[in-house]
């Protein structure tokens, strides 16, 4: 070990000097089985070899939560974070520069305003170009130092004082200051703007103000967990300079949210937003002026394919680099094609949801309807058959990553019973019809449409055994695909009318899911359900300002059963995700659930 040593501190020197960047250290030391003590040099503590006696302990990470009491910073440093990054994600040393990386989807983006952005894949793509205050670990999840290099809790526990990274310049070349923290924590409380987020970002905050041109100061309405008040409080930051004089009711038209006019579309992020062809493409340039890690290419493209079968068949024949969730039956066809699938956890999951609103459809305010529907779906076959094995029955909402999965402790599990769905019906007064249809005393039908998102395979096999399954208990369901962008998203954010929805959804690890199920979260948020439940909301609540770990997930837990009793949405799965990936012209490509399947396009590079 004395020559890893003497390897060791002549790296480390040349660090010191300049001579090489960290990346270069780490990648060096990586290769010369010095990873460790590299990431640990990183850390500022000295590394200890076999011969050290008295070898020093590791520092400990900064405890997940804090309360009042005492001033407490919530953010590691960002020099801890980026060797605890590169230490697990090695990049290459001297990796190729330059060239276009192209990533297919089956569903466009829906605006080039990442303030508005609700779904995937329009959050991961133009998250490219926008960045938040703190950012997200694609080694564990964790928040860490996105534009703001730290973030003070006060003694008491309500006040956030975030100090912005130095240096940050938007695209345009205009610096980054407060005045754009202000104007987008503006647009995120205001409902006029459209932001799904307004119900979670003003049901925590109290106040914010910029201090001076880099300290910004939030003050919470109450104690929260480290994990929620981020997560609550987290909104991209849009250039003031840009943004200022629109009124937020005319963000959503507005040249720089429809992408028709890219000198609005700015961000600080590490690439820039060159151009929207709707349903065709979405391209990014390398900035070569970023404030942090530079990328590798020079040209990122998003393409846009009518279903999953196109997109397959673009990556098999080298059209496209890389595909995100192929359809599970085409896995083997894109492995037998020379593609690696990357395949991994989430915090996703699969549901449909009701339309609670009785002025929108009377059908579904008896809880009995909601969970005879569920009982009778084989939600296994769906995982074995259709989805291949790439997830498990979701009992309970809390996903498998998820701080609160404990599907032991669910108190309704709804196994395939079709018996039990029947007589669920019939007890809430639903008889069959003349045709073979349930009836209630009214004379009503029990009979509906599921909309979805028109484009994958799998979708419409599942959507087709559910109307099966559902016309074997005297239930009529019509499936109703449609494009996602045009017309899921506007109808189950603005209109509401739709009987039944089938979708997916991702959570983060701090297991709070009241922008879901929380009361307020209707039309501010994404409660597009109108569920409401007092007791849930109290649970959650009291969940969002636990400071004990085991205490605030025994409370996630206590919700997660009232949502699953009252079954607004019917779960299907908890989803692993999949990602295809052509490795021999892509190099340093890694998707997860924590960064997301984008958040390595920084460091990747193309093999010519």
């Amino acid at each position: 070990m004395a020559d890893g040593r003497q390897q060791f501190e002549e790296l480390l020197q040349q660090f010191r000097d300049k001579a090489i960047d960290r990346r270069q250290f780490l990648t060096r030391a990586s290769a010369a089985g010095l990873g460790a003590a590299a990431s640990m040099a990183m850390l500022g503590v000295r590394p200890t070899f076999a011969q050290d006696s008295t070898p020093e302990a590791t520092p400990e990470r900064t405890p997940s939560t804090s309360g009042p009491g005492e001033v407490v910073q919530l953010l590691r440093d960002r020099e801890e974070v980026r060797a605890e990054l590169y230490a697990a994600f090695p990049p290459t040393e001297d990796a190729p520069q330059g060239g276009e990386y192209v990533n297919g989807d089956s569903t466009d983006i829906t605006t080039t305003n990442a303030l508005l952005g609700d779904n995937s894949p329009t959050n991961p793509v133009l998250g490219l170009a926008f960045e938040g205050l703190v950012g997200s670990s694609p080694v564990n999840g964790d928040y860490v130092p996105g534009l703001a290099d730290s973030c003070e809790l006060s003694a008491d526990g309500l006040t956030l004082t975030y100090v912005l990274h130095e240096g940050v310049m938007f695209h345009d070349g205009t610096p980054l200051t407060t005045a754009d923290v202000q104007l987008s924590y503006d647009a995120q409380a205001s409902p006029d703007t459209g932001s799904a987020y307004t119900g979670s970002f003003t049901g925590a905050v109290a106040s914010y103000q910029a201090v001076d041109e880099r300290t910004f100061e939030v003050t919470l309405l109450d104690t929260y967990a480290r994990v929620v008040a981020f997560g609550n409080t987290y909104a991209p930051i849009m250039p003031a300079h840009i943004w200022g004089d629109v009124a937020f009711a005319d963000w959503a038209a507005d040249a720089g949210s429809t992408g028709t006019d890219p000198s609005r579309v700015i961000g600080t992020g590490p690439f820039v937003f060159t151009e929207w062809q709707q349903g065709t493409s979405a391209t990014f340039a390398k900035n070569a002026e970023y404030w942090d890690d530079v990328p590798n290419i020079d040209t990122f493209i998003f393409r846009v394919y009518p279903d999953s079968t196109a997109a397959v068949e673009a990556i098999l024949a080298g059209e496209i680099d890389s595909f995100e969730n192929p359809d599970a039956a085409d896995i083997e066809t894109i492995e037998a094609g020379g593609i690696e699938v990357q395949i991994y956890d989430t915090y996703s999951f699969g549901f449909y949801g009701y339309n609670m609103d009785p002025e929108k459809t009377p059908l579904f305010q008896q809880v009995e309807v909601r969970q005879a529907l569920l009982y009778a779906i084989d939600r296994q076959s769906i995982i074995d058959n259709i989805s291949l094995g790439y997830g498990v029955v979701a009992n309970g909402s809390q996903p498998t990553l998820s701080v609160a999965y404990a599907p032991e402790e669910i108190e309704t599990v709804y196994d395939y019973n079709p018996e039990m769905a029947v007589q669920l019906l019939e007890e809430a007064g639903w008889t069959l019809g003349e045709d073979g249809v349930r009836v209630n005393a009214d004379g009503l039908r029990l009979a509906f449409e599921v909309m979805y998102s028109a484009g994958s395979a799998a979708s419409d096999q599942q959507v087709a055994y559910m109307q099966d399954v559902w016309a074997d208990i005297g239930v009529e369901m019509t499936p109703n695909p449609v494009d996602f962008s045009t017309v899921l998203v506007p109808t189950i954010t603005e209109t509401y009318d739709y009987d039944v929805a089938l979708l997916g959804f991702n959570w983060d690890y701090s297991g709070d899911q009241t922008a879901m199920f929380g009361t307020t979260a209707y039309g501010a948020g994404f409660n597009f359900m109108r569920y409401s439940n007092t007791e849930y909301d109290e649970l959650a609540a009291a969940a969002n300002v636990e400071q004990d770990d085991e205490a605030r997930r025994d409370l996630l837990i206590q919700a997660s059963n009232i949502v699953n009793n009252d079954l607004p949405v019917a779960i299907l799965n908890f989803r692993q995700d999949r990602f295809a990936i052509n490795t021999e012209r892509v190099q340093n490509y890694n998707a997860n659930a924590y960064g997301g399947y984008l958040w390595s396009a920084v460091y990747t590079s193309i093999v010519e």
